[in-house]
């Protein structure tokens, strides 16, 4: 099973084709009456970030378990998991600018969530630094379970200016929900398949 994950061409072919089931959909969900072909980076958007934040959450509880149990495999797990959970986040916050760069013809930095977002990221680089510069297990932890408790706090206090509250669990639409949850899905797949790759390589 370890080769089946050290395997670099196997996982290749698989985020390869994860990515092309995730273009299909994209191409076929159905648009918005409001956003029209617009919806469809926000699918990638939200899909994205919220693969992000799952991963960015698991980080925290293992993070809280290296707290209070400091071992190398649990520092090793941590070290893949929130750099692959921090990639996702990442590409959904510079796709959230894009999409809205088409749907609003702008960015706009100071919107709440837009601004929650790219302070998630900030604060995320320097736990990332700080936790290369500071090897010890237990600092690690922390630094990782106090980003999962920042991007918490963030994402929760950020008022709805712009963005609309939960757009795809109040659609009526049940194609756009499955694309959006199917988009979801892939992205999750994609991220779990690549964290048991980069940790079988590393062992």
């Amino acid at each position: 099973m370890l080769t089946l994950w050290k395997s670099t061409r196997l996982t290749t072919a698989v985020l390869l084709t994860l990515s092309l089931l995730a273009a299909l959909l994209t191409i076929i969900a159905p648009v918005e009456r409001t956003l029209g072909s617009g919806i469809r980076i926000v699918y990638l958007h939200v899909s994205l970030t919220w693969v992000g934040m799952a991963g960015l959450l698991l980080a925290g509880v293992v993070g809280l378990a290296l707290l209070i149990w400091p071992r190398p495999t649990l520092q090793q797990w941590l070290h893949v998991i929130s750099y692959v959970a921090f990639g996702f986040y990442v590409v959904g916050a510079v796709v959230s600018l894009i999409a809205e760069e088409v749907n609003w013809g702008a960015i706009f930095w100071h919107e709440p969530r837009t601004a929650s977002v790219l302070q998630v990221v900030a604060v995320g680089v320097i736990v990332h630094v700080a936790g290369s510069w500071l090897p010890r297990a237990r600092v690690q932890g922390l630094l990782h379970l106090a980003l999962a408790g920042f991007m918490m706090w963030s994402t929760m206090r950020a008022e709805l200016v712009l963005h609309p509250d939960n757009p795809v669990g109040l659609s009526s639409s049940g194609g756009i929900r499955l694309g959006f949850y199917g988009l979801t899905v892939l992205f999750g797949i994609a991220a779990m398949w690549l964290t048991l790759h980069l940790k079988a390589r590393d062992s």
